[in-house]
């Protein structure tokens, strides 16, 4: 009887065995906020089989989703997820496989469903003087620093609106008397307008991403000249005849007056 007991259950554990799959993910511990979070994975469950990859943000209190993405089962039983970190906040996180319904004893217990990460932010390594948004004819020009980086070699790389990637280009930082800054300066030739997005790295890897926006040149309107009015002087006309300031008939009324008086003295 004791047998007969053993043996059903070595059976139980042999087909509990048999059923329970296996699912392990990979992830890096660390992160940089703008460098894609990559996560790949293999599993024994059967093709078509799905569940979510989900990366929480770890605080004091509930961790809070960040991002939520499903995973079908392929043929190949491999997979692999990538989640944006631009934009997020530094610190803890984590990634964690969610079944869509309890897998119970279908998870064996060599399966490693959840990673823990730290995003960390470099942003704060470098600082752009020149104007984000810029015209064509003037773009792209990039300038700024590395603050206390005196004298470095930064890479930039330069995507463009259509998805085109302009060679990466070594820039190597100087220095001002008194400071020890690292100053660069590049113009880049663009003639299309659109967001250029400018990544920087140095030999310990990804610092950040800047994004420029290259519009047309706006025409100033010339407001229009007033013209001004015009002034015509009569001429007299050349068969007018001719305005004395005196009247003649007057002036001839004066010379009579004169005369009588005249002879008049003189009878005296």
């Amino acid at each position: 009887m004791k047998h007969a007991v053993f043996f059903l259950l070595c059976i139980l554990c042999l087909v509990q065995g048999v059923l329970a799959y296996e699912l392990t993910i990979q992830a890096p511990q660390e992160v940089r906020v703008g460098v894609p979070l990559e996560v790949s994975g293999n599993t024994t469950f059967s093709a078509g089989t799905e569940f979510d990859l989900v990366l929480y943000r770890i605080q004091t209190t509930m961790p809070e989703p960040v991002f939520e993405k499903t995973v079908v089962v392929s043929d190949s039983k491999s997979f692999e997820v990538t989640f944006p970190t631009m934009g997020l906040s530094p610190g803890q996180y984590k990634v964690e496989v969610r079944f869509r319904s309890d897998p119970g004893s279908k998870l064996s217990s060599g399966s490693v469903t959840t990673r823990m990460l730290k995003i960390t932010d470099r942003s704060g390594e470098i600082v752009i003087t020149s104007a984000k948004d810029q015209v064509i004819g003037e773009a792209l020009r990039v300038e700024g620093y590395v603050p206390g980086g005196g004298v470095v070699t930064l890479t930039m790389k330069v995507t463009g609106p259509q998805g085109a990637v302009i060679p990466p280009e070594d820039i190597r930082t100087t220095t001002v008397l008194g400071k020890d800054d690292g100053f660069f300066s590049r113009t880049i030739p663009v003639g299309e307008k659109g967001n250029y997005y400018v990544d920087f790295s140095d030999v310990k890897g990804y610092i950040t991403t800047v994004r420029f926006t290259v519009s047309e040149p706006v025409e100033t309107p010339v407001p229009p000249t007033e013209k001004t009015p015009e002034t015509t002087m009569e001429s007299p006309s050349p068969t007018a005849p001719a305005v004395s300031p005196f009247p003649v008939a007057g002036g001839i009324a004066g010379l009579i007056v004169v005369a009588l008086a005249f002879c008049d003295r003189k009878k005296r």
